[in-house]
C-alpha cells in the first residue's frame, strides 16, 4: 500500500478515535452530574393570610407582629416574609432563603420610597 494512503487512514482512525473518546468522557459526566434544571418562581406579594405569616413565624421561632407584610412564594409556597412598618423578617429556616429576604428587603425599599 502506498505510504501517502496509509497516513490517511490511519488519520482518519485517530480522527475516529478521538471523536469517540470525547463523546464517552461527555457521556460519563453527564452521567455522573445531571444537570438540575432551575423551575423555581418568586412571587413577591402583600400578605393577605395571617395563617401564612403565623406558620413562617413559627418556623423561624420569631414573634409575628402586626401591619402589612411582603411575601415571597417560591413554587406558590411562601418561604419568607418582611414587615412594611419595621422591617422584621421571618422565613423557613428549613429552605435556602437568604437571597429571598435580600430581595424582600429591597422590595420594602422600594415600596417606602414609592410612597
Amino acid at each position: 500500500m502506498h505510504p501517502m494512503i496509509q497516513q490517511q487512514l490511519a488519520q482518519a482512525r485517530i480522527t475516529t478515535l478521538r471523536s469517540d473518546a470525547s463523546r464517552y468522557r461527555r457521556a460519563r459526566q453527564a452521567a455522573i452530574h445531571p444537570p438540575q434544571p432551575v423551575r423555581a418562581a418568586i412571587e413577591l406579594r402583600l400578605s393577605a393570610c395571617r395563617d401564612e405569616l403565623e406558620r413562617l413565624a413559627q418556623l423561624s421561632e420569631r414573634k409575628l407582629r402586626g401591619g402589612d407584610w411582603i411575601v415571597a412564594d417560591v413554587n406558590g409556597v411562601p418561604v419568607a416574609a418582611v414587615s412594611l412598618d419595621d422591617g422584621s423578617t421571618v422565613y423557613d429556616p428549613f429552605k435556602p432563603t437568604s437571597q429571598v429576604v435580600s430581595l424582600l428587603e429591597l422590595r420594602r425599599k422600594q415600596v417606602l420610597a414609592a410612597a
